[in-house]
């Protein structure tokens, strides 16, 4: 008679593990695998129609500026001419690069967020004289990859407590090296440098982790932005008038940022209908706020990079991309942007960490 109420745990009173031999013990997997496919989906690209119709309004301006451009050399000042064929060559490879990521899935989003960030914070931590408190530096970086890794895996309760943790780590060490002069200059640094490029850029990759149909809202996003500072620059040139911060930045003017702000509120009202279509952001006058804000954090940006600049004593931070300058310049308005968008979106449209489940830790 085969043992059954007293057969030992592990083993089978039938079948191959009856001879003695113990059954194999399997772990559940912690990695979602849905959740993981996601993060690179090139095939997945088209799904919504209005990344494709974002895409082709996205590219067209690169089409048709040296169009414009040459029926209007002329007219044109020859310092401004040359200016914008510079601008309209780093645009040839900065909207190209940044389609693929959004394409290609979340991901390749978050590497490129992360990236930035990090190059980003470089060019901050040369500027500003960060880079020579080494230990510091470290400790922003490790935040920056705490939280992007929070992105990779749609973990925002980590993602929110990486601020909070780095500014301690920052504060709480920096006094432990017993150095009180200087104390408050690097501790504010570091923690600025990691509220800009660990947490608001971070919120770039939870704009394309969080929400199954993320691409055609991150391009919005990203396109809007992108047309705010064309539109702000072309009105400036054309228009001029009175300087919008002349201590600041004496190239910035009211009108550029008027025009740049009407641009995107258009823009984000016209595009947004479809792609908000269905939430609560599908409403005219909530899209034009959404605009507005957009253009205005943009706006700050672009301000809050040249009060850093000035106050350095620099002017372009790195020659990287032609006509633009470093990263730090081409991609200082998406710093203020990205929480604005991400927030607005997450409060009227759903987009947030509830709408798809963690990847790697569950969940």
């Amino acid at each position: 008679m085969p043992r059954v109420f007293g057969a030992r745990p592990g083993r089978s009173p039938a079948g191959p593990y009856h001879a003695g031999k113990t059954a194999p013990r399997t772990r559940p997997s912690r990695v979602n695998p849905a959740a993981r496919d996601r993060l690179v989906n090139p095939l997945g690209a088209f799904d919504q129609p209005a990344t494709a119709v974002l895409l082709a309004v996205a590219l067209a301006p690169l089409a048709a500026a040296p169009v414009v451009l040459r029926v209007f050399r002329r007219v044109i000042p020859a310092p401004v001419l040359a200016d914008a064929w510079r601008r309209y060559t780093g645009w040839l490879v900065v909207v190209p690069v940044m389609a693929a990521a959004v394409l290609i899935g979340p991901g390749a989003v978050i590497a490129g967020a992360t990236i930035l960030s990090l190059l980003s914070f470089r060019e901050f931590a040369r500027v500003t004289g960060l880079f020579r408190e080494k230990f510091i530096c470290y400790l922003v970086v490790a935040g920056i990859a705490a939280a992007q890794f929070a992105a990779l895996d749609n973990w925002y309760g980590l993602f929110a407590a990486t601020f909070p943790l780095t500014t301690a780590c920052v504060a709480g060490f920096a006094a432990a090296q017993d150095r009180p002069k200087g104390y408050l200059q690097r501790v504010a640094l570091g923690t600025v440098a990691f509220g800009l490029f660990g947490s608001c850029l971070g919120h770039l990759g939870f704009l394309a982790a969080a929400d199954a149909g993320y691409r055609p809202r991150l391009a919005l996003v990203l396109v809007a932005v992108g047309f705010w500072d064309v539109a702000r620059y072309v009105v400036g040139r054309a228009v001029g008038g009175p300087k919008l911060s002349p201590h600041t930045n004496p190239e910035r003017t009211v009108s550029g940022a008027v025009g740049g702000a009407v641009v995107v509120v258009g823009f984000v009202m016209a595009a947004g209908w479809f792609v908000f279509d269905g939430t609560g952001l599908h409403d005219p006058a909530r899209l034009a706020g959404f605009g507005l804000l957009i253009a205005v954090a943009a706006q700050l940006g672009d301000l809050m990079l040249a009060a850093i600049k000035a106050d350095a004593g620099v002017g372009n931070l790195d020659p990287l991309i032609p006509g633009h300058g470093g990263l730090l310049d081409r991609f200082d308005s998406l710093i203020l942007v990205a929480p604005v968008a991400y927030h607005v979106i997450h409060f009227f449209a759903g987009a947030g960490a509830a709408q798809s489940p963690r990847v790697f830790t569950g969940g």
